[in-house]
């Protein structure tokens, strides 16, 4: 009797979610290279709930996979980096914030664990006195990767290559003294300048006698 009411308990969520689950809709846009597919509640068709898959275009590789409840993400996430098979995250989501332990992966290997509710690093491959950041070099690499722009002109002749840069933050969790250390083209290297420079402030600070210091940081970005 006891396994059957904890059965039943452990299914109550699944079956809220399925009970007011709408109809499938498929969401192709024209301007990006992906699509959603996901369910929308019956009360209101706008609103998503239910299972949720972002896939690529080109291949129909779904990179994201998880569910939505009344229009917020909610339940286990896997997020994988676009048109790749790699995972580069995996976790829970509650009412559309990540809760509990996050793993973060780089290059198909843990680099982070991040504990969302607890606003703590669990592992990491920088040590305890580096600047790191939460969701380690994945979460760095999926926003610029985003937020990158590869100049026309640029690629058309060809001009391609890797970028190096380096860059402070200081102990508000602010970039400046932003360089290029070795560089490929001007127009390439201003862009990378300028999108390192609108990474989210979201820094874990190292700490010296109880207070937060700053750090550098060493990036790369490669066009073409």
């Amino acid at each position: 009797m006891k396994k059957l009411l904890f059965i039943t308990l452990a299914l109550l969520p699944l079956l809220s979610i399925a009970q007011g689950k709408g109809s499938k809709k498929i969401l192709n846009t024209d301007s990006l290279d992906y699509n959603e597919e996901f369910y929308v509640m019956k009360k209101n068709p706008s609103v998503k709930h239910g299972e949720y898959y972002k896939q690529t275009k080109k291949n129909g590789i779904p990179f994201e996979k998880g569910f939505y409840k009344d229009g917020k993400r909610d339940g286990k996430w896997k997020i994988k980096i676009q048109g790749n098979s790699r995972v580069y995250s995996t976790g829970k989501y509650v009412a559309g914030k990540k809760v509990g332990q996050w793993t973060y992966y780089y290059d198909s290997k843990v680099d982070q664990i991040y504990d969302h509710t607890a606003n703590k690093v669990i592992t990491s491959n920088r040590s305890a006195g580096q600047l790191d950041y939460i969701g380690g070099l994945t979460l760095i690499r999926t926003f610029i990767d985003e937020n990158i722009v590869y100049n026309e002109s640029a690629k058309k002749s060809g001009i391609r290559g890797k970028i190096y840069l380096s860059f402070d933050v200081n102990n508000k969790g602010e970039i400046h003294n932003v360089v290029v250390t070795k560089g490929v083209n001007q127009l390439l290297d201003r862009e990378a300048l300028r999108v390192v420079r609108l990474i989210p402030s979201a820094w874990i600070l190292p700490m010296k006698a109880g207070f937060a210091t700053g750090g550098s940081f060493k990036w790369e970005i490669v066009f073409g």
